[in-house]
């Protein structure tokens, strides 16, 4: 059988490897070693990346460090470099059968899709603005060579993308993010460290409840005055040094044992949050999670199952959840459920959560399904 030569578009922004902690390059990272893994005898894979990117296949860049680390690049001449990086991919379109890109929601690259014949995959890795995307993706809706892929369904509310196809991301269940059916005694929540992301009401619900938190917040820069008036200055002041342990910037890999060894995991979210990539480990490890619903949550948490689902206030019902209460008052009557619960009870959602991850959020289901969409893509062509 010919194999399959596949050119996966990535970024330039941020190296791709073990350590990296952006949403998206997660994605990239996981999916390129189990990819690698499961069908390197039938995909010939090429990552289109930064030069120092820690792959097991073949990487082809327009810099070795990434433009964060560049001091020439930086932020504000990113945008070039991602867009140098796309101009090289699809300029050697002779040497595959199809692309894979994973670069925001594809808005990038589609300038370039009208040149190339050749299929490409986009992978939305982001939310969507009705009014922007209906106006800017519509420009290419006669492109008949591009197929988006949601990571969740809720990003298929625009009418735009109502006939992609979801895939959920997935993770290592089988080595990684064991389970463990006790638990601990504490609230986690862990991401980045910025307002969308809820970590603010978190430290409100630990000091209401009076519960032991660990947060292990990811530092923006551009938004530490915000985590320093919002979040630790006011840590200090209503006493919560002891009760409240943050810890900034540890490796993905180290926070394993603080789901496993955790009571809830506490989700407040913000914003329309296309997919979580922590719900999802927190619950492959036992521990239940608490969640406004919005965005993608309803999707990944199962409401009574594997955690509770809160609306997020008397003017925002999303749904008709087990907890009554909205805003911070749900959040803390669904924490105080879970603590209420017996230990057969408790033991008993851990064990939903565990399956829950395992059966509809592991790293094989993903890789294969997005494989079996290459087959089928290529095949119609």
């Amino acid at each position: 059988m010919k194999k399959i030569r596949l050119g996966l578009v990535n970024t330039n922004y941020v190296k791709i490897g073990p350590y990296t902690k952006k949403g998206t390059e997660i994605f990239d990272y996981l999916f390129i070693q189990n990819l690698a893994k499961r069908y390197g005898k039938e995909i010939n894979a090429t990552a289109f990346c930064t030069g120092d990117s820690i792959l097991p296949i073949k990487k082809e860049s327009v810099s070795y460090h990434s433009s964060t680390e560049d001091k020439n690049i930086g932020e504000q001449k990113q945008v070039l470099f991602e867009i140098s990086l796309i101009s090289k991919a699809f300029g050697m379109s002779n040497k595959f059968d199809i692309y894979h890109v994973n670069l925001g929601n594809g808005e990038y690259v589609l300038p370039f899709t009208r040149f190339i014949k050749k299929p490409i995959v986009i992978t939305m890795h982001g939310s969507t603005d009705e009014k922007y995307t209906s106006k800017y993706y519509s420009l290419y809706k006669d492109q008949k060579n591009i197929h988006f892929v949601s990571i969740s369904d809720m990003q298929k509310k625009n009418t735009y993308f109502n006939k992609s196809r979801t895939i959920y991301h997935g993770i290592d269940t089988s080595n990684k993010f064991l389970f463990n059916e006790k638990g601990g005694n504490n609230i986690i929540w862990t991401g980045r460290a910025i307002p969308e992301k809820g970590l603010d009401e978190v430290m409100m619900v630990s000091k209401r409840m009076k519960i032991p938190t660990k947060a292990f917040p990811i530092i923006k820069n551009e938004y530490f005055n915000w985590l320093y008036t919002e979040v630790l200055e006011k840590r200090d002041i209503i006493n919560q040094l002891d009760r409240v342990r943050i810890d900034f910037n540890v490796i993905r890999s180290k926070l394993v044992v603080e789901y496993q060894n955790s009571k809830v995991f506490l989700f407040p979210v913000k914003w329309e949050e296309p997919f979580g990539f922590t719900v999802i480990e927190s619950m492959a490890c036992g521990t239940p999670v608490v969640a406004y619903s919005r965005g993608s949550l309803p999707e990944l948490v199962k409401d009574g199952v594997t955690g509770f689902l809160v609306n997020p206030s008397e003017d925002d019902i999303r749904g008709n959840f087990l907890i009554k209460k909205t805003g911070i008052d749900g959040l803390c009557e669904a924490v105080a459920r879970i603590y209420a619960m017996k230990p057969a009870e408790y033991e008993a959602m851990r064990k939903a959560c565990r399956t829950h991850a395992e059966e509809k959020f592991n790293v094989n289901r993903m890789v294969d399904e997005y494989v079996s969409l290459y087959r089928e893509i290529l095949s119609k062509k």
